[in-house]
């Protein structure tokens, strides 16, 4: 175990080497001047020259890149174009948002997907089969944006049953702990604030689940047909054993390997749908951030969260490639 943690570890810097370098490389090409975005149209050329100077974009691209790592090295992401603030601060402000929503739009996948893969595969060429299946395909094949657009028309604007935008109802206060509203609303025992945080939370984790939906219900169904027509299954019904034993202790716990694989490729659709999904319903999470620093061509901003999402994105499927142990006690590390 602790030769593979190390040898995973190890992949990982190498990956944030590679996305480091690619990012900037390609920010970095984009047609655009950020100081004359910064200082205006109506700027003199000798104010965007001064600019350009101290933003330090003067200087040749294996320059910029060179001291971007060093000051990477001592933890510091670099000052934003758009805000003139520390790039970590804006994050660490950000992070929150974009967190409890993915990982909410996650767990709803999980909960959702697996059951439904299960009764698909239990109930092959049935109705329930059919249904499943149109569920999950009609998640991958509807435009994201229409979706969310008809989500807040329907609920918002014609039933009113539920917020359009923003985090919380006008009015009310988060309390600084977590930045994870639903969480610091059961940390303090604010009801107000909890059914606050879960009406605003409703429609966006609605659309992120729905659009990534298909993947691991095609995955569970799959994976079942294959396992209920094998020996040992055939074998333990033979022997007696109730159907819901079969398919639950026999049968899932063998395709949950597989569908674990697609779980953490799955967190990595949930943060790109967040882009759409916090533009649409004007979350302040970290994918509202990049799209507005990246219309101002914020380099810093830009690579900040790229690294984050990275980081992530890897800590997620280590996570998962650690839990194939716990699932099949057969796989072994070293």
């Amino acid at each position: 175990m602790t030769r593979f943690l190390a040898r995973r570890l190890l992949l990982q810097v190498l990956v944030f080497a590679g996305v480091l370098v690619l990012t900037f490389l390609i920010s970095h090409s984009v047609p655009g001047d950020p100081a004359l975005l910064r200082a205006g149209p109506r700027a003199s050329p000798e104010i965007i020259a001064q600019l350009r100077h101290d933003m330090g974009l003067d200087r040749p691209l294996p320059v910029q890149l060179w001291l971007y790592l060093r000051e990477l090295v001592r933890g510091d992401l670099g000052l934003s174009v758009r805000t003139q603030r520390p790039v970590l601060q804006d994050i660490a402000e950000h992070f929150p948002a974009t967190f409890e929503l993915t990982t909410a739009a996650l767990l709803v996948v999980v909960l959702v997907g697996i059951p439904l893969g299960v009764l698909s595969a239990v109930q092959k060429d049935r109705f329930p089969d059919h249904l499943s299946r149109i569920i999950a395909i009609s998640g991958v094949s509807l435009p994201v944006f229409w979706l969310g657009l008809m989500l807040i028309y329907i609920f918002f604007v014609r039933l009113g049953w539920l917020p359009g935008t923003g985090r919380l109802d006008m009015g009310v206060e988060p309390p600084s702990l977590t930045g994870l509203y639903v969480l610091d609303a059961l940390l303090i025992r604010d009801w107000a604030l909890l059914g606050s945080a879960l009406r605003h939370l409703f429609l966006p984790v609605l659309l992120l689940s729905y659009v990534s939906l298909a993947p691991v219900v095609r995955m569970v169904r799959s994976s079942m047909l294959e396992i209920l027509g094998q020996d040992y299954i055939r074998t333990a019904r033979a022997k007696g054993l109730a159907e819901r034993v079969v398919i639950y202790r026999h049968a899932l716990r063998n395709a949950l390997i597989p569908t674990l694989t697609i779980v953490g490729l799955a967190y990595g659709t949930l943060l790109q749908g967040a882009v759409v999904t916090e533009t649409i319903f004007a979350w302040p999470g970290m994918a509202y951030y990049a799209v507005g620093s990246m219309t101002y061509l914020d380099y810093p901003a830009v690579m900040g969260i790229t690294l984050v999402s990275a980081l992530i994105y890897s800590t997620v499927n280590l996570l998962v490639d650690l839990l194939y142990g716990v699932v099949d006690p057969r796989i072994r590390y070293d």
